[in-house]
């Protein structure tokens, strides 16, 4: 009956509709992505060293006059296609873009070896059919040692990285390439002026050695890095990065990481917090509000004086002290919420408690003899209970607002990421002045839409919960 009258209510329907989306997202996050993600990936730089540094996200390009090249990070662990002796990994950048990518870069790392130095190439084909061999033996694989026996195993703690503007092999071919497209240019002048990136993804204008004499070659490309050796070679992880700049659904940070992730995994962060936090206050608040209201007496006066005072303290500067002394830990600062989110919903219940006290069937009940735990459990509790459920959902805004208060104030868990530890890592390296807004406004406007999202059911669950407010 409550949940029709509060899907008829406007407010409900839309704090519902809110409510039901962030947690159907918060599933997914918890399915899909590691419970370390935070310690594992995001506070960890190295995984993101080939992610591109504070680009927009990739819809940016709709608001733009021209369109840049997206961002592209793509790993195998497995051959796409084998042969005897022959492994192909194929990766394939579709470019719709009026500027070049920036750079290429190929990486592989765990290595495996039996015989003879295994020969790893590396070729593309453009859209217009023809094919660029960039790398046709890597002789950078450390040959195997006096004594060593086999399996030969290299690149295991950092994997093997050509960067293809400064690898001289890829250069000497690009510049031979250049020259196949009618544009004349030495090895050093291609080395020099960077026209590695120019020459794969270009077709010439002119014939003068410049990046001014390359347009990009819009379609697919299709990049085939092939390992010939013994059979039992295996490579463990192949990598190609074509370095753009715009990347993922929320762009990245100054690190190079991935917003959209962040982003993501803070929804069960936030709504875990709201959660917890208001449940356990609202549980305190009640406990002592019952007893508070139909004890009376000395207890009353200790319990309402102790919430007076808990109710008028300046919150914020008691967290930010108390999760400074205790340490920047969730539990910590879940401990902290808590503390002094109870003495509010106190003052609230002991208001009912007192006006429920006086009913008939309470003095009923004492007259049966019933002792007072009875009576708070079997007859004060169930008239307070659906009110107090209605201030667990107002208390889960006030919580996820102060974790996201602390976090911005760099006092949150540094191993999760949250919405306000995302804005503080905004603020503090420079994104309002480098116009980052990819940065600053979605964390912002998610942390307000959940608030607004648990504010618009309160007030359609309360006058449902409340019968005055219900006949007015």
């Amino acid at each position: 009956m409550i949940i029709k009258d509060l899907l008829r209510s406007p407010a409900g329907l839309a704090g519902v509709v809110i409510l039901v989306l962030f947690s159907l997202i918060s599933l997914y996050v918890l399915v899909t992505f590691p419970l370390d993600y935070g310690t594992r990936y995001w506070s960890n730089p190295k995984y993101w060293e080939d992610y591109p540094k504070l680009v927009p996200p990739v819809w940016f390009n709709y608001f733009v006059p021209y369109k840049l090249p997206h961002h592209y990070v793509s790993d195998l662990t497995k051959p796409t296609e084998e042969a005897e002796g022959i492994k192909r990994y194929v990766f394939t950048y579709d470019l719709d873009a009026d500027k070049f990518p920036t750079g290429v870069i190929f990486k592989y790392m765990n290595l495996t070896f039996y015989g003879d130095l295994p020969v790893i190439s590396l070729k593309v084909k453009r859209p217009d059919g023809r094919e660029v061999t960039l790398i046709d033996f890597d002789g950078g694989i450390p040959p195997p040692r006096p004594g060593e026996s086999q399996p030969y195993v290299r690149f295991v703690e950092s994997p093997r990285t050509i960067i293809l503007a400064a690898e001289p092999q890829a250069v000497r071919k690009a510049a031979a390439f250049a020259e196949e497209l009618g544009v004349a240019c030495t090895t050093s002048e291609v080395l020099q002026a960077g026209l590695v990136t120019y020459i794969i993804f270009g077709e010439p204008i002119s014939n003068k050695c410049a990046a001014e004499s390359f347009k990009p070659l819009k379609g697919r490309y299709v990049f085939e890095a092939e390992v010939v050796g013994d059979p039992r070679d295996q490579i463990g992880l192949v990598r190609l990065v074509v370095q753009g700049a715009v990347y993922g659904a929320m762009g990245t940070d100054y690190l190079g990481r991935d917003l959209a992730q962040g982003l993501l995994f803070g929804f069960p962060v936030a709504l875990f917090i709201g959660g917890v936090v208001a449940l356990l206050a609202t549980l305190v608040g009640m406990a002592l509000g019952i007893i508070s209201g139909y004890i009376g007496g000395k207890i009353d006066e200790a319990i309402q004086r102790f919430a007076d005072v808990m109710n008028n303290l300046p919150t914020l500067p008691l967290l930010i002290l108390f999760v400074f002394v205790l340490g920047r830990s969730l539990f910590n600062i879940i401990l902290v919420l808590v503390l002094f989110g109870w003495a509010g919903i106190t003052i609230i219940v002991r208001s009912m408690v007192l006006s429920v006290k006086s009913s008939q069937f309470i003095e009923a009940a004492k007259l049966a003899g019933a002792g007072s735990w009875w009576i708070m459990r079997r007859h004060i509790l169930p008239p307070v209970l659906p009110y107090s459920f209605a201030l667990i959902i107002l208390s889960i805004p006030s919580a996820i607002l102060s974790e996201a208060s602390l976090s911005f104030l760099g006092l949150g868990d540094p191993s999760i990421p949250t919405w306000g530890q995302v804005l503080q890592q905004a603020f503090d390296n420079g994104a309002l002045q480098n116009f980052a807004w990819w940065w600053i406004l979605p964390p912002g406007l998610l942390i307000v839409v959940t608030a607004v999202g648990f504010v618009l059911v309160f007030f359609a669950l309360e006058p449902l919960v409340n019968p005055r407010l219900k006949r007015q």
